[in-house]
């Protein structure tokens, strides 16, 4: 083993500040059965710097009965739970549990808040570093659960532990669920995939085909084949919503009379309006350009983003009560002070229309144009005359766009010249997507990377080329804008008979310079700068709920504590990536308006959708006596908090309790048992001197004449955490219990399994054990007095 310090806590305080002073890098140790194993085996990389021994605590090892029920000190050893004459008569589920556990030299050392707080049992994570280095499994910062597709024999029939934050989710702009929203996908429910979906981006079948896809380069199929086409499967649920938008686009059902302005109809003034309405609003949505849209209308290209496509989305908005006022120009007519005077609150997405100049000679001839204005016109149904030879200047997404559609308005020529290099693993790496760079390769347009702009050439007061110089460096090291030019010589002359500037864009004069304040606040590029359309959502949510908090709405309620459990549905299939036919590039040089790619069918969304891992851990939760305290309803009183023991074992991916690394159990606290209950502990294992059960059932009935009045079943060593059966109460509140209910509660409790590709049979056995405690539970088949303990015992019921 490698070197640690060892203290000895006297006091549960001392051992408080102990923990705090070494900042996460201690461990605990309170039986010594798990962690000094765990530690010479190196199953993680986080080798703790210190050992705190708690042993040494006195007054921690009782087992004593009070009117309010049942106390277990942290330090109580399972020998003596499984002894204690008042646990076997009053609380036998625990005295079987912890009788179950391990060996009976395991028992001697073993405490009930080591075994509580223990790491999970499975092999991967558990494999020695010592035989050929680790296995770095999910929950050891790896990217897959091994067990997914590896050896799952012993693992959860019933999903996985989540992660907190799965990396497709976390690196999305707008933080949409999207597991989730797959999931549903996988399942074939559409709706309410739509649903999860726009509780974060109202507009994806406009994200679906513009997005970058900052997702997909962190999903996790990527370690085993591609990544998962998220972007097709959003697409093709925001083109479900959008064709059903009376379905998803509905007035709120009660108005709360406050009136907000938005400014803006692009991206994220579409966004904030639509949540400032959903939350009972009224909204009027104010956008200086004829038609709504901004530059999700005027300035994508069509054969990116159909202008139908945008258009049903505003008609989708007004369906839900939003007014849009057009060829308005807020700042001018009216004035924001108007507006004050008029709403309640005012939401200022403005967007970035203004294209940056750029400062060399002839710059303002004929035949230079900016990209933005170019793009608009186009949209606008025009078609500029450019001539055969075109050159672009930009090297980001806008000019790349205004690049494809010169070519598509019949250029021969299209060179693009830009500051950043080509190569795009460089910190000076073009800011265009990748797709983008190689679909306008694909249609002939020619990079020239790498160089500035010396001066544009004209001839009788038109542009006719430009001359550039070497671009040495774009940015600092800092990623600061800061080129660096060699100006000695030319590097790169070319003719032109139209030059394209896109070199950039800022807010207009008129509202540039805004600070947020009630009850003004700021969204969308105004406050970033030039972004992606999900960028632009994102904060336009984001200010909607500055707006709701303003008015004072509460933040959004986390999760309540003792909500049901809600695992991940493990997915693995070897199915190819779903690749979308493009058109050939010959063909899309053919129209400027048709669409570059289709949309795809439902039923290759759904196929798609089950290539997703639905990340999370499949071991399963390693405590018995978890098992036996969730059927008990117990707590668990740490030294922060009191828990109910359900919540205390909420699983994670990375851990098998909600136990902080400086918080410790304190007691147990059982509540007494209901009259009349019954209590049992099943549990199916390879062998017996072994502590991990392939199945366990924690019962406790209550029964009056044979009638099963109130049930609680619990299972373990089938899903990360102990799990109600509630399915099974269910089926038995009320019931006489016989073989046939035995058995129908075995089924419901089995129900909406998930079995993997080798444990199956875990399925049947659930089952099993499930009739086998009821029926032992109610004495079928035993006499009227004495049920059979699972080692043959019997005891007074």
């Amino acid at each position: 083993m490698k070197r640690f310090a060892h203290h000895t806590a006297l006091s549960m305080r001392e051992a408080e500040r102990l923990l705090k002073g070494y900042e996460g890098k201690a461990r605990v140790n309170a039986g010594g059965t798990d962690l000094l194993g765990a530690m010479r085996d190196r199953i993680t990389d986080d080798y703790p710097e210190a050992v705190i021994d708690l042993k040494g605590i006195e007054g921690l090892d009782y087992i004593k009965k009070d009117k309010t029920g049942l106390k277990i000190g942290a330090l109580a050893k399972l020998r003596d739970l499984a002894k204690s004459q008042t646990v076997k008569e009053e609380y036998p589920l625990i005295a079987e549990a912890a009788h179950s556990v391990a060996s009976p030299q395991v028992r001697n050392m073993a405490t009930i808040g080591g075994n509580l707080a223990q790491e999970v049992r499975c092999w991967y994570y558990r494999y020695p570093r010592q035989i050929g280095g680790p296995i770095v499994c999910l929950r050891k910062g790896g990217k897959i659960c091994s067990a997914l597709a590896g050896d799952n024999r012993y693992h959860s029939i019933f999903g996985a532990a989540a992660l907190e934050e799965n990396p497709c989710a976390s690196h999305c702009p707008a933080h949409a669920d999207i597991p989730g929203y797959l999931d549903r996908v996988r399942k074939g429910d559409l709706k309410a995939a739509a649903r999860m979906l726009m509780e974060y981006n109202p507009i994806p079948a406009i994200t679906g085909r513009v997005c970058p896809v900052f997702c997909e380069p962190e999903c996790n199929r990527r370690e085993f084949d591609d990544a998962v086409a998220i972007h097709c499967i959003e697409r093709g649920v925001g083109d479900y919503a959008l064709e059903r938008a009376g379905d998803f686009f509905l007035p709120p059902a009660k108005e709360t009379g406050k009136r907000v302005a938005v400014v803006g109809s692009g991206p994220a003034g579409l966004a904030a309006a639509f949540y400032l309405r959903r939350n009972g609003h009224g909204v009027t949505l104010y956008e200086r350009l004829p038609e709504a849209g901004g530059m999700l209308r005027f300035s994508i290209p069509p054969f990116r983003l159909p202008k139908d496509v945008v258009r049903k989305q505003i008609q989708a908005l007004e369906g839900m009560g939003i007014r849009f006022e057009v060829g308005v120009d807020v700042g001018t007519d009216p004035s924001l002070a108007d507006l004050r005077l008029r709403f309640d609150a005012i939401v200022v997405a403005a967007g970035t229309w203004r294209s940056l100049k750029l400062g060399v000679a002839g710059v303002d001839s004929e035949g230079v144009l900016y990209a933005l204005e170019y793009l608009k016109k186009i949209n606008s149904g025009e078609k500029p005359a450019l001539g055969k030879r075109v050159i672009v200047i930009g090297g980001g997404s806008v000019a790349v766009d205004a690049a494809r559609c010169a070519r598509r308005l019949g250029a021969d020529e299209v060179h693009l010249v830009c500051l950043e290099c080509r190569d795009l693993t460089s910190k000076d790496r073009m800011l265009a997507l990748d797709s983008e760079i190689l679909e306008a390769e694909e249609e002939g347009i020619i990079i020239h990377g790498s160089l500035g702009i010396k001066e544009i050439l004209t001839k009788n007061g038109k542009a006719v080329g430009l001359e550039t110089m070497a671009c040495l460096s774009v940015r600092e090291t800092d990623g600061s804008f800061n080129p660096q030019y060699d100006t000695t010589c030319t590097a790169l002359s070319l003719a032109a008979e139209s030059i394209i500037i896109a070199i950039g864009q800022a807010a207009g004069p008129g509202l540039s310079a805004l600070e947020e304040s009630e009850p003004l606040f700021v969204g969308g590029d105004m406050v970033s700068g030039p972004s992606t359309v999900i960028e632009a959502v994102a904060s336009g949510r984001a200010a909607a709920l500055r707006v709701d908090r303003s008015f004072g709405a509460k933040e959004p309620s986390k999760a309540t504590q003792g909500a049901e459990w809600d695992f991940a549905d493990p997915s693995f299939e070897e199915i190819p990536r779903l690749r979308l036919e493009e058109l050939p590039p010959l063909q899309r040089l053919l129209s400027i308006e048709k669409e570059d790619m289709p949309s795809p069918g439902e039923d290759q969304i759904a196929m798609e959708a089950k290539r997703c891992f639905n990340c999370g851990c499949l071991a399963v939760g390693p405590s018995d006596i978890a098992v036996a305290l969730v059927a008990l309803d117990a707590r668990i009183i740490t030294t922060k908090r009191s828990l109910p023991a359900q919540v205390f074992f909420r699983a994670s991916a990375t851990s098998s309790t909600v136990l902080e690394r400086d918080e410790l159990i304190k007691e147990v606290r059982i509540p007494k048992p209901p009259f009349g209950s019954r209590q049992r502990y099943d549990k199916f294992t390879l062998r017996k001197p072994i502590d991990f059960g392939i199945v366990s059932v924690a019962s406790m009935l209550t029964i009056e004449d044979n009638i099963c009045k109130d049930a609680r079943l619990v299972l373990g060593a089938v899903a990360p955490e102990p799990l109600r059966a509630r399915n099974a109460e269910e089926i038995l509140k009320g019931r006489t219990i016989d073989e046939k209910i035995a058995k129908e509660a075995g089924e419901a409790a089995a129900a909406g399994a998930l079995p993997l590709a080798m444990n199956d049979y875990k399925v049947e056995i659930t089952k099993v054990l499930v009739k086998r405690a009821v029926l032992g539970s109610s004495c079928v088949g035993f006499g009227p007095s004495t049920c059979s303990y699972p080692d043959g015992r019997n005891r007074k019921t």
